[in-house]
């Protein structure tokens, strides 16, 4: 008890600077964070640069409706090309030998677009071309000819 009488004065100093200490610190912080928000506002206030932070995200929201309607009309020009076909191969004639005659479809998603036969021979090799519109055509149409177009609207 003797001691707390005879540095009273001391210790309430030191309580005092700790407090003040403290407060010093917490006021360095708060200036850091003023400091910080000052640079990011260069000099305007800050409705001015929350109105120009809403201008630019007005901006970029314009400029992603632009790009999500570039796309959709990309895709559908994609769409009218050719992204589904398939190959089969077959024997046209019996004394041939292997399977060197073939059947290729190559369409789009409507199921439009051609189908491509070659027929190899002993003599010749001829190569037809037929239409496809709907999977269907418009020329008599051969099984392999028809499974090849079957098969390509399948894929994916």
């Amino acid at each position: 008890m003797d001691f707390l009488q005879l540095y009273w004065f001391e210790i309430a100093a030191g309580i005092a600077a700790l407090c003040l200490l403290t407060y010093n610190i917490i006021l360095s912080c708060r200036l850091r964070a003023y400091k910080k928000m000052a640079r990011l506002l260069k000099g305007s206030t800050v409705e001015e640069y929350v109105t120009n932070l809403e201008r630019q995200f007005l901006l970029q929201q314009q400029a992603i409706d632009q790009i999500n309607e570039e796309i959709a009309a990309v895709q559908a020009r994609i769409s009218q090309f050719p992204q589904h076909w398939h190959l089969v191969r077959y024997n046209a004639f019996e004394n041939t030998g292997s399977d060197l005659s073939f059947s290729l479809s190559l369409l789009n998603d409507r199921a439009d677009g051609f189908v491509l036969t070659g027929i190899f021979g002993r003599e010749d090799t001829r190569v037809y071309a037929k239409p496809v519109n709907g999977g269907k055509s418009q020329y008599n149409l051969s099984d392999e000819e028809l499974l090849a177009i079957k098969t390509a609207t399948k894929t994916k």
